[in-house]
């Protein structure tokens, strides 16, 4: 998710772990260290290199207990260096668990956007994701920020860590909840397909915007892709776009393309390829299906357009169907969509 929210996530997760023992000092470092894996953006070379090493490494499942450990025992350090006694070894401990689990919150929630997380990095680059949130969500978002207020204001009590603890408990709450939707939303789709007389469909529901109700739906043939939105507030009839997708062998000369493989690889098998022919110019454009407001599979904010000119292959990353204008009238409407006052009162984009 966005680094403000990674923040909040890690302040609390210590809260709830150490601030009881530590102090107040804990959650500010606790914050830092839930947003410190983002820093892989840093180090990339191009817009492919961005998506191959963001979500990366520092968000393995291995990262937490290897690092989490040095960085608790280097803080532990310090503050027998400030202090004139050593501090008691039992804060020692509580300092690597209280790094430890604010660094593994980091890649558990990430998991759960499309996006998709590395976890099991340097044994395997495999993505994982579970579509169930959005990249940024203010009401997930929010309680974590209540419980960072809270205890700070109440940072000399002895049992402040039970507010980093329900607060955890509700927005984990909220995590399952989300997630079921995106499953409820697929199950939907589904049945009014089956409804529709389609079969021989594959079938998944990517969230939106910031919020969780309202979902992307993209359903797959071999020869097709087929896009809807539903409002799991109030879930109505899924009106659909389609378009055809271009076999796979007239890819073939540009499959071996360093762009080309990234691509496909971060869109995890929902790549949605077009061949077109503009200016006498032969174009292979691939449209991230996970990601879009509007109704046409070839409408994505992740797009790789692939030129064969004569001076050779040139790329872009342009959407050349959106403009401006479109996604912040359909952003101005996403809300109005996902929470509909009925099913007359419902849109798609």
């Amino acid at each position: 998710m966005d680094p403000f929210s990674q923040a909040a996530l890690g302040a609390v997760v210590a809260q709830a772990s150490a601030q009881h023992k530590i102090g107040f000092r804990v959650v500010v470092a606790g914050a830092l260290a839930g947003a410190s894996p983002d820093i892989d953006v840093f180090f990339a070379d191009d817009y492919f290199h961005n998506l191959q090493i963001h979500r990366g490494i520092t968000h393995s499942l291995f990262f937490a207990p290897l690092v989490g450990p040095i960085i608790g025992y280097l803080i532990y350090k310090y503050e027998c260096y400030r202090c004139s006694e050593l501090i008691s070894p039992e804060r020692l401990g509580y300092w690597v668990l209280a790094i430890f689990l604010a660094l593994l919150s980091h890649p558990l929630l990430d998991v759960l956007t499309p996006y998709g997380t590395q976890l099991l990095l340097p044994f395997s680059d495999q993505r994982f994701a579970l579509f169930a949130i959005p990249i940024i969500d203010p009401l997930y978002t929010l309680p974590l920020l209540i419980a960072v207020i809270l205890g700070w204001r109440h940072r000399h009590k002895l049992r402040v860590n039970l507010i980093g603890v329900c607060l955890l408990f509700l927005t984990t709450t909220y995590l399952m909840y989300a997630w079921y939707l995106g499953q409820a939303a697929k199950q939907e789709a589904e049945r009014q397909l089956s409804i529709l007389g389609a079969h021989d469909f594959k079938v998944e529901s990517f969230p939106t915007f910031l919020q969780i109700h309202y979902r992307r739906i993209v359903a797959r043939t071999t020869s097709a892709d087929w896009v809807g939105y539903i409002s799991m507030w109030r879930p109505c009839q899924i009106e659909w776009g389609m378009a055809e997708q271009s076999p796979v062998s007239l890819f073939e000369e540009v499959s071996d393309l360093r762009e080309v493989r990234i691509f496909e690889w971060f869109a995890m098998g929902w790549a949605h390829r077009t061949l077109r022919e503009q200016d006498g110019a032969t174009i292979y454009q691939y449209a991230d299906l996970r990601y879009g407001l509007a109704l046409d599979p070839k409408d994505s904010f992740f797009s790789l357009n692939i030129s064969d000119t004569v001076q050779g292959f040139q790329w872009d990353t342009q959407n050349p169907i959106s403009n401006s204008g479109d996604i912040n009238q359909r952003l101005n409407n996403l809300f109005q969509f996902a929470y509909p006052r009925s099913c007359e009162h419902s849109a798609n984009f």
